[in-house]
């Protein structure tokens, strides 16, 4: 009965340390985040740190083992379809999975984590890699690779920041189109067209503040 408890206490610290880290990453790069500060932020004291980690870059590692192998665990779980490429619906289970995991990936996928773990991410979905092929030698493949990783993350943080408004199926759509074909796959006159209704939006509020003002 003591060991059960003893077990209880121990997986509650490490989740709280592990929330802490998550909270301090919204803000700060992983190498100006402190012992200190952590166990602050936990409510924990050093030694019980110590304890369990190293510092703050094992804290980081043991969360980012977590969240890989319950992300492969998920996938694993899923059922796929003939009727489109595995990659673009693996691609959609992973933003499935952040959308239900979305402040944590907040911080994984953000300038101040782990640059390695984002790559590994974006890896599990083959949609970078199952391209490369099409490059002339592997120098070549090496800038397609980094370039499509970095965009792909840029653009799934700035997605998680501003409340994952499209789904992610739609999120993996859009991806995979700019990935695959380019931003010249959207055609200029719907380009013209959005920009249209920006306009219009914009006038329609000048108008309502100015008859406000009045």
């Amino acid at each position: 009965m003591k060991e059960g408890k003893t077990d209880r206490r121990v997986k509650y610290t490490r989740m709280m340390l592990k929330d802490a880290l998550v909270q301090l990453m919204q803000k700060q790069h992983i190498s100006s985040i402190s012992i200190k500060s952590l166990c602050e932020t936990a409510d924990i004291n050093r030694s019980t740190f110590y304890a369990h980690f190293s510092d703050q870059y094992d804290l980081l590692h043991s969360i980012e083992q977590e969240v890989m192998a319950s992300l492969k665990r998920y996938l694993e779980q899923q059922e796929f379809t003939e009727h489109s490429p595995v990659s673009a619906q693996v691609l959609t289970r992973i933003l499935e999975y952040a959308k239900a995991n979305a402040d944590l990936f907040k911080a994984l996928l953000s300038e101040n984590c782990d640059y390695a773990f984002q790559r590994d991410i974006m890896q599990l979905s083959q949609i970078i890699s199952s391209q490369l092929n099409r490059a002339p030698d592997p120098r070549t493949q090496e800038y397609l690779l980094e370039f499509g990783i970095t965009g792909c993350i840029s653009v799934l943080h700035k997605w998680l920041q501003e409340g994952m408004i499209e789904s992610p199926a739609e999120m993996s759509e859009f991806i995979i189109r700019v990935l695959y074909h380019g931003i010249i796959s959207y055609p200029e006159d719907e380009a013209n067209g959005n920009q249209a209704r920006a306009d219009l939006s914009k006038t329609n509020e000048y108008s309502r503040s100015d008859r406000k003002s009045r």
